[in-house]
């Protein structure tokens, strides 16, 4: 074969010298081998001859918009990387349970398959089986996600979250329905703002009412202890949202109020809230000495919002109540908690986008305050889950430069995300009420819009 033929152009390659290999060691003949690439290497052949990044770290960006778009990209490879991977286990599993035959203990087959792949990946058998059961439903149960996954049009956060809220959905043609629905509202949203959304979004297709699954949830309310490293542990409480998000809320005012009474304060909000759990449990309250550095953070009770739908209200739907900014609670609590408030608050929505248009209370002063708390709930930063219930109420247009205090110009955003607004290169526009744009320092552009209930087409 001549040079052109063979493909390497016009220097020929260099041969290897002919042995019996059928006489060496699979050692031997891989010694052999490394030896004659390390003379090639030597003699500048490889280098010359095959493509330099062979040899090279790739290129990296030269620009950061630049790296930015190609941590996207990655991003989308790896979303497809995942989606081949699901494709490929709930293909294995089902060759397994072809194969140990009629009579065979499927359950058997799957833990000799997770068994084989930890083996050849050295990893777990219990990471495999988790792995291979989350394919099988995901390629299964939920085949729009899996394309959306295989494209890139989602990520993998976003996949885990619509099988996640979408499983007590039992019905295919419903779970389908979900599925559209979730996808078109997941390409905007972060995972973590997509899974309120996508749980409330489930909560009114599934089969069994919500309030029917909160009731069963209530009933595996427990308190465990898991031991961590260095000598500390967590206590996990396992209750429902409506009394949650209140204990937490209680425990950073006070926290706020320590802070505030001293200045000299060495420990952080979350340091502060962890003692002051101690001394709830342990004691009742916080104690009660004027020289006691809990001392500021008694009588101070929790405040919550919690918006009831006025269908569900009626007897007329079957959407769940929410606190506002988290996710549904039961309609009990919510109803009891309503008749316990000292004043309501009416929120008026638009019946086809769900955003709330205006709010009326009895207390005018701080009304436009509570409809801005009423439409946003949450910081209105893209990325940010927080919610906003303590968040400061800022002016998109800043007041010196000629911003209004009305609600086209106000949003309420957590401290962090408030202090990121006003870093050299970023910018916000309220391009109409209540939809913020977001323009980073290299140019990306993101919008947020209040969120709303997910409908069905």
């Amino acid at each position: 074969m001549d040079n052109e033929a063979n493909g390497w152009g016009e220097a020929q390659a260099p041969v290897l010298a002919e042995s019996p290999l059928d006489s060496l060691s699979a050692e031997q003949v891989e010694a052999a081998f490394q030896a004659r690439v390390a003379d090639l290497r030597a003699s500048g052949w490889l280098v010359e001859h095959l493509p330099r990044d062979l040899f090279t770290p790739q290129a990296v960006a030269s620009s950061i918009p630049e790296g930015i778009q190609r941590i996207v990209r990655m991003e989308q490879e790896y979303a497809e990387l995942e989606a081949r991977r699901s494709r490929e286990l709930a293909n294995l599993a089902r060759m397994s349970v072809a194969e140990a035959g009629k009579g065979a203990d499927p359950a058997m087959a799957y833990r000799s398959l997770a068994a084989e792949l930890g083996m050849a990946a050295h990893l777990s058998e219990r990471t495999f089986q988790a792995r291979i059961s989350n394919a099988e439903t995901l390629v299964q149960d939920f085949p729009r996600t899996l394309a959306a996954l295989e494209t890139g049009t989602i990520g993998v956060g976003h996949a885990r979250v619509i099988v996640e809220c979408g499983l007590p959905i039992g019905d295919p043609a419903l779970r389908a329905t979900y599925e559209s629905a979730v996808i078109d509202r997941a390409v905007d949203l972060t995972p973590g703002r997509l899974r309120k959304q996508a749980r409330l979004a489930a909560t009114r297709l599934a089969e069994v009412s919500f309030e029917d699954r909160h009731q069963l949830a209530v009933e595996d309310r427990a308190v465990r202890l898991q031991e961590l490293e260095d000598g500390m542990s967590e206590i996990i409480h396992t209750l429902p949202t409506v009394f949650a998000v209140p204990m937490l809320d209680r425990l950073t005012e006070q926290a706020k109020a320590i802070k505030a009474a001293n200045p000299d304060e060495p420990r952080t909000l979350d340091q502060i809230r962890a003692d002051l759990m101690c001394e709830l449990v342990l004691t009742g309250q916080p104690s009660g000495c004027p020289d006691a550095p809990h001392a500021a953070g008694i009588g101070i009770r929790a405040e919550v919002s919690i918006v009831i739908p006025a269908l569900t209200l009626l007897g007329q739907g079957q959407e769940p109540a929410t606190i506002a900014g988290r996710g549904p609670i039961g309609m009990a609590e919510a109803l009891k908690l309503a008749a316990q408030a000292p004043s309501l608050i009416r929120l008026l929505t638009d019946p086809v986008s769900g955003q709330v248009l205006a709010a009326d209370t009895y207390r005018p002063s701080k009304k436009l305050r509570r409809f801005i708390r009423g439409r946003d709930r949450r910081c209105r930063c893209p990325f940010c889950t927080r919610t906003a219930s303590h968040g400061d109420l800022d002016h998109t247009l800043a007041w010196e430069h000629g911003g209004t205090t009305t609600a086209d110009n106000l949003a309420l955003l957590c401290r962090g995300c408030h202090i990121l607004k006003h870093l050299p290169g970023w910018s916000v526009k309220q391009v109409s009420p209540g939809v913020l744009e977001w323009t980073s320092p290299h140019g990306i552009v993101a919008t947020d819009y209040p969120d709303t209930p997910i409908t069905f087409k």
